[in-house]
């Protein structure tokens, strides 16, 4: 089973061949994630992220009760 983590865009950088490499906040974490299959990013996004890309940009709603699911109390 593949599992993709909701993050927020918190920027972008320029783009390269093959990638438009951003920086992404998983709560308290910030990673580098490669945001090449979403052209039409925005920071301030919430983005599924799997295997350092992300896959799809997510309204709020949704990003809000996936990251519930993660959080460990």
């Amino acid at each position: 089973m593949c599992v993709a983590v909701p993050g927020r865009v918190a920027s972008i950088g320029l783009p390269t061949p093959g990638a438009v490499m951003g920086r992404v906040e998983f709560g308290d974490r910030t990673l580098e994630v490669n945001l090449i299959m979403v052209p039409e990013i925005e920071v301030g996004n919430h983005v599924l992220v799997h295997s350092g890309y992300a896959i799809r940009v997510v309204v709020d709603d949704v990003a809000a009760d996936a990251t519930k699911m993660f959080q460990v109390e």
